[in-house]
């Protein structure tokens, strides 16, 4: 974690303010261009400010009397019991009974299936390796046109900019976007997916990587010039309430972009009304086994996954900007369809009542855009919308440990951290 990215955490229980303490740093240089940037995003009093970055340590709350590791170079934000907060303790018990003798970690409940949506990504990413010459279903630089496309930035610059992605994964788009773009960028996942993007791209200074919940973000209102999450949201007990929470973050006539499931997509051919009778049959049983009773229960889907992906996709999208599937690829993509617990679909007209409830407007809607060549269908075909803010929304959120009658929290099985 550098130091710089002190400057918008705040605590996810109380919006209070945060302090760190370190017990391993370490230093990386920044070059000039990079140095210029990110002090005209928001001017920096001392290069420490970017090229210092605290490897181990905690964030302390003295409001809350809470604290939230850090770990692997990436501030755990959860706002719950985790495995690894109990890791934590257990590597550096001298260091916290000697300076984090006055705080607890912290024990709100997990939102409804929360902890079962976590354990299944990180299976999902902790397993996925980055050759840098794929990424899911294309190679890394047309999934990040792709992305591109989603936002506008032929119309809506990024340069100079602060942006925050909901649901990083393993972090290839966000480090491929700040680049190219010329921004800076806060990334969020719920997953232990933090522990890979933070293990390929820690040396990329235009990027800051956080553990945390949608549902308690620690970021004040009014934070990010550019606030999106592409096909996150639809994986959480509710996506409107998880819009929501997001709506907040932008300043005032700043960009929100959220991308999720439609109805329509999964009833485009015989093939996605096949897929998703299969999905809706399967998934709830599939999702609430280990990891690799997943695995085994999903290698028949492998070569089908396999034979669409090298023999058809490839084909229709073409070669130059699609990569051929082997195991690994195949049983990703096979364990991002029929892993997750949740998998909302909703309308055009349902995402835009969302925006306009929080006061967005000058709503630009992906379906009525020019698909370039070479894109996935899907991106139209599903619901993505950009909204600018017209007036900050006003919160309806109590805080992540108000009274929770109705939420109880879900069990979670043990998970392998990538360590480093």
């Amino acid at each position: 974690m550098r130091m710089r990215l002190m400057r918008w955490l705040v605590c996810p229980i109380c919006s209070g303010e945060l302090q760190a303490l370190s017990s391993k740093v370490s230093r990386s240089s920044t070059s000039d261009t990079d140095f210029f940037l990110l002090d005209q995003i928001a001017p920096m009093a001392h290069q420490d400010e970017i090229e210092t970055q605290v490897i181990t340590g905690a964030l302390t709350c003295d409001t809350c009397g809470v604290y939230y590791p850090i770990y692997n170079g990436v501030p755990r934000m959860l706002t719950y019991a985790t495995e690894v907060s109990d890791i934590h303790r257990r590597e550096n018990d001298a260091w916290i009974r000697k300076y984090l003798a006055d705080f607890k970690l912290p024990d709100c409940s997990a939102p409804p299936g929360e902890k079962e949506v976590s354990r299944n990504f990180s299976t999902e990413w902790t397993n996925y390796e980055w050759s840098g010459e794929s990424y899911w279903s294309g190679t890394p630089e047309s999934v990040l046109g792709w992305m591109r496309f989603s936002l506008g930035t032929d119309r809506h610059s990024l340069e100079s900019k602060l942006a925050l992605e909901v649901g990083i994964g393993i972090g290839g788009i966000a480090d491929g976007l700040s680049r190219s773009e010329k921004c800076e960028i806060v990334g969020i996942d719920l997953s232990y997916s933090v522990d890979q993007a933070t293990r390929y791209f820690r040396h990329n200074p235009l990027l800051h990587i956080v553990q945390a919940s949608v549902f308690a973000l620690p970021f004040k209102p009014a934070t990010f010039d550019v606030v999106y999450s592409q096909g996150v949201i639809h994986h959480t007990h509710s996506a409107q309430a998880a819009f929501i929470h997001l709506a907040a973050l932008p300043k005032n006539n700043g960009m929100l972009y959220v991308w999720v499931y439609s109805h329509e997509d999964e009833s485009a051919t015989l093939l996605r009304r096949t897929l998703m009778l299969l999905e809706r049959t399967v998934r709830p049983l599939i999702s609430r086994l280990p990891g690799p009773a997943q695995t085994v229960a999903l290698a028949p889907t492998v070569f089908p996954y396999i034979v669409y992906q090298n023999l058809l996709r490839r084909r229709q999208l073409g070669r130059e900007t699609t990569t051929v599937y082997g195991w690994s690829e195949a049983i990703h993509a096979a364990r991002d369809r029929f892993t997750p617990r949740f998998a909302s679909r909703h309308t055009y007209q349902e995402v835009t009542e969302w925006f306009k409830s929080q006061s967005y407007g000058n709503l630009e809607f992906l379906r009525d855009e020019p698909l370039p060549l070479g894109f996935p269908d899907s991106l139209r075909r599903c619901v993505g919308v950009r909204g600018f803010l017209q007036a900050q929304p006003r919160s309806t959120h109590e805080g992540p440990c108000a009274n929770q009658t109705d939420v109880k929290p879900q069990s979670s099985e043990g998970l392998d951290l990538v360590r480093h």
